[in-house]
Order: C-alpha cells, then sequence, then structure tokens
C-alpha cells in the first residue's frame, strides 16, 4: 500500500514539475517571440494574434481538448483520464498567468531554450502517466478509425499545419523557427521518457557460438540467446548468439568476438529501448 502510494505521489510530482517546465517554455521564450511550435497550443497562439490578444493563448486548447477528452476517456481510462484533464486546464492555466516575464527577445535563443524546456517538461508530464491532450490525443482518436494512418503522421501533420499557418500569421522567419523548436521539442521529450542510456543489440553469426557465449557470460555479465539459424549457401545448421549491451560494453563484446572468431559475421542495431534485467526496470 505504501509503495502503491509513494508511485502516486511521485507520479504527481514528475507531472507538476512537467508543467511548470512546459509553460515556462512558453511563457519565458516561445509565446513573447510568437514562435508557434506546433500543437493546439500553437493554434492558440495563432488565433490570439488574429483576436489582438483578446482571446488569450491557454483558453483555445482547453475548447479544443475538452470534446478530444470527452471521446476518448474510455480508451485513456478514468484514472489517466482525469489526470490528464487535470494536467491540460493547468498547463492552460499557467501558459495565461504564470507570473515570469520574457527572457529574451532573440528568436533563435528562444526557439532553441523553448524547445528544451517545453520538450523536458511534456516528457515529465508523460512519464508521470498523463497527457496534455493536443495533436497526439486527436491522432490517436484518428487512428482508431482509420488504422492504416499512422498516429506519428498525423501528429507530423498537425503540428505543420500550424507550422504553416504561422507562415502566413506571423512571417516567413517565425516559421522557420518554430520549424527548429519542434524538432528540439520532440528530440527533448524522447530523452525525458527514456533517459541517456542507450543500447545496441548484437547478432553474431559464428562456428564458435559456445565459446564466445562463455566468454560474453563470465566478462560482461549480460545474457545472451541462442538462435536456430541455417547458412543457405553452406547448408549448415548454426547457433546465432544475441547479446544486448550498453555503449561502453560494445568495445569489449567486439573484442571477445575477434578473439575467438576472426570470421564471426555480426550485426550491430541500436535499441530504442531495453527493458529487464541489466537495463531499466520493466515497470
Amino acid at each position: 500500500m505504501k509503495k502503491i502510494a509513494g508511485t502516486v505521489w511521485w507520479n504527481w510530482m514528475l507531472i507538476v514539475v512537467g508543467l511548470l517546465a512546459s509553460a515556462s517554455a512558453y511563457r519565458l521564450f516561445l509565446v513573447p517571440c510568437d514562435i508557434a511550435a506546433g500543437g493546439f497550443t500553437g493554434v492558440g497562439q495563432l488565433v490570439s494574434h488574429i483576436t489582438g490578444g483578446a482571446v488569450s493563448v491557454g483558453i483555445v486548447p482547453v475548447i479544443l481538448n475538452v470534446p478530444l477528452f470527452a471521446v476518448t476517456v474510455r480508451s485513456l481510462g478514468w484514472r489517466v483520464g482525469a489526470r490528464s484533464f487535470v494536467a491540460m486546464l493547468a498547463l492552460s492555466f499557467f501558459i495565461d498567468w504564470l507570473p515570469i516575464p520574457a527572457a529574451t527577445d532573440d528568436m533563435l535563443l528562444a526557439s532553441v531554450f523553448g524547445g528544451l524546456l517545453g520538450g523536458l517538461g511534456f516528457g515529465l508530464i508523460l512519464r508521470g502517466g498523463a497527457s496534455t491532450g493536443g495533436s497526439d490525443l486527436l491522432g490517436k482518436l484518428i487512428h482508431e478509425k482509420f488504422p492504416y494512418i499512422r498516429v506519428g503522421a498525423l501528429v507530423c501533420l498537425i503540428d505543420g499545419l500550424v507550422i504553416l499557418g504561422s507562415l502566413f500569421i506571423f512571417d516567413t522567419k517565425n516559421a522557420l523557427y518554430a520549424l527548429i523548436s519542434v524538432g528540439i521539442m520532440n528530440y527533448m521529450l524522447d530523452f525525458a521518457l527514456e533517459g541517456p542510456d542507450s543500447a545496441r543489440a548484437y547478432f553474431i553469426v559464428t562456428n564458435h557460438s559456445e565459446e564466445i557465449a562463455r566468454q560474453l557470460l563470465s566478462e560482461i555479465e549480460r545474457g545472451v540467446t541462442g538462435l536456430y539459424a541455417k547458412g543457405m549457401y553452406s547448408g549448415m545448421d548454426k547457433t546465432m548468439l544475441l547479446c544486448v549491451v550498453n555503449r561502453m560494453e560494445s568495445v569489449r563484446l567486439r573484442q571477445i568476438v575477434h578473439s575467438v572468431d576472426k570470421n564471426a559475421f555480426v550485426i550491430a542495431t541500436n535499441v530504442h529501448e531495453a527493458l529487464g534485467e541489466g537495463f531499466k526496470e520493466l515497470g
């Protein structure tokens, strides 16, 4: 029970810190410099500019998100849906009312640091088990109706339309800086979700699989999996090895394979995420 309560508090702490970070990105950098970095908040920036500030930036995402949450609350789950709805309202409120002035009028600095801070904030909100709705939620909703359309493509399309709108409503320069900010924000969001650790998967085709596996297990202390393989040219049955290591262990793995079998065939591929013993916890 204590563990569950601790997890809930930790999730809410991540959400609150993420909300403050992402709202600060807009208050400090993106809104003052008219950089509409995609999403429903970007739509809010465009609408606010068109109306001369009569409609605030934060109110537009609320208007657009409320019907989305009403439609998707079942698929999100009541708990996640409630957290996400609160996070969405809080983000809109902070964007309009957080008492901090603009940090700079330099558009390059604003696009870079706005993207960094915004991506970090949205990543922390997602790690806390919530969402602020927007283009991601709309993309998922459309994907459910049309499964052949990928969510990522829909999000890019929506963000692209917002940036295209800023081209006409603001300026060409603003749109280009918005494109930079979106790229940095997406990169930083992934970094906040997955962390700095990177892993590599090695597929090793060799006639000395037992010896290589033994050394990998004893020296690197990583699990090794033997996969049945057959050389279609030679017709010989082989055991192909699969081993996932972190970046620092890659060099030692190659040294071991080379010392045992100089003719081994090795395939290395970047791993998007590694969960389990020796890497991040599955939970």
